[in-house]
């Protein structure tokens, strides 16, 4: 092995890099963006996660016990509260009805004898007799498994705190957790969602933006313009094609995820693909509007992870929004793969139809056709 010719070759490839100011910067920023990126994002703690509040109880000798634990937990920022009327003819039926719609995470519910109920247990306690512990219910979205223990851990401590402070011993309360959705869920159930999701954003991403430089590199673009096939016809054409690609990869997720991981599909598996068909072909679009921008294969694979790791760290894929700094939250608005975890969660866990979820899937298809069009515009531009 010859050390000059080595060092030859690397002046030569240094020489490269020198003249392309935009490796040059990926080289230097994007390092930047990903440590950035990383560090706000990880290790965030739950916030404002929403949380409806019933209380019933009508107090008792000094005061309500329940007013008391509402406002122990408000002091805290985890918790975003909203206090539902109990002025309806069915209040309980209103709490769950708030979960149910995903209105809120869960629903704490006081009932009507509460603070009776806990002044009698005292007494009974400091008397030295059994005591049967009052409930605090509360009714949980257990679609996300981290979300529902984050609700629990917090009222459990606000209980505790509050009689403990008053009173110097453990309160006879327990706090009764009733599950809406998700009954039995674990993380996987919550994980397997958002994988889908990421798969098929990465294959259809990386798919369209490396075929689209390699066929106009050599040229096979440029003859195809040449026919009297449509920019939309070839557009059209390129994202049905990765879409089914897309398609076939998510159903082979689905499958391994139900039989190896015994993941469970309450929903329509059905409505499934065609969210993640929806958003395939969202990323076909945006990966031709960002191969236009590209010289060579090298350059195209710079943009990715500029799309891939807001979307991996900032669109709830392996834990909730409410843990995503809130400076950074806003951000997920503007991602897909946002709107194709939230509805393919709802589907799986929650059981929701399309009659719940065509809010996800009209932004899915309105992002899809927005990026398709644009990337039309652009190879008529180049035509």
């Amino acid at each position: 092995m010859n050390g000059h010719r080595m060092l030859a070759v690397a002046r030569k490839t240094l020489r490269s890099l020198r003249h392309d100011r935009r490796t040059a910067g990926f080289l230097i920023f994007m390092p930047l963006f990903m440590i950035a990126i990383f560090g706000y994002t990880f290790g965030g703690d739950l916030r404002d996660v929403e949380v409806a509040i019933l209380n019933l109880d009508t107090g008792g000798s000094d005061g309500s016990v329940a007013d008391a634990i509402i406002a122990e937990i408000s002091y805290g920022d985890t918790l975003k509260l909203s206090i539902l009327s109990d002025g309806h003819t069915d209040p309980l039926s209103t709490a769950e009805g708030v979960v149910r719609d995903a209105d809120a995470w869960a629903a704490v519910v006081f009932g009507q004898g509460f603070t009776a109920e806990v002044e009698e247990g005292i007494a009974a306690m400091k008397q030295g007799l059994p005591v049967s512990p009052c409930q605090v219910v509360v009714l949980l979205d257990g679609s996300n498994p981290n979300i529902a223990q984050a609700v629990v851990a917090e009222v459990t401590a606000a209980v505790q705190r509050v009689l403990v402070t008053e009173y110097g011993f453990n309160p006879p309360i327990a706090v009764h957790p009733e599950m809406i959705y998700g009954e039995g869920a674990e993380f996987i159930d919550f994980f397997a969602p958002g994988v889908m999701g990421l798969a098929a954003m990465m294959v259809t991403l990386m798919l369209s933006i490396i075929s689209f430089v390699h066929e106009r590199a050599n040229g096979t673009l440029d003859r195809l313009l040449t026919t009297p096939v449509t920019e939309g016809e070839i557009v059209g054409g390129y994202a049905l094609a990765f879409g089914l690609v897309a398609l076939v990869q998510s159903t082979v997720i689905l499958l391994a995820a139900v039989i190896l991981f015994r993941v469970e599909i309450v929903g329509s598996p059905l409505l499934v693909l065609l969210t993640i068909f929806l958003l395939g072909i969202g990323s076909q679009g945006l990966g031709f509007i960002l191969s236009s921008n590209a010289k060579n294969e090298f350059q195209a694979v710079q943009f990715m992870p500029l799309i891939l790791f807001p979307s991996i760290l900032l669109a709830g894929v392996f834990w909730p929004l409410e843990a995503v700094p809130e400076l950074l939250r806003p951000v997920s608005s503007f991602i897909p793969l946002t709107y194709a975890v939230d509805a393919c969660r709802s589907i799986m866990i929650r059981g929701w139809g399309l009659g719940e979820v065509w809010p996800q899937l009209l932004i899915l298809a309105g992002l899809a056709v927005v990026l398709l069009t644009l990337s039309a515009y652009s190879l008529k531009k180049r035509r």
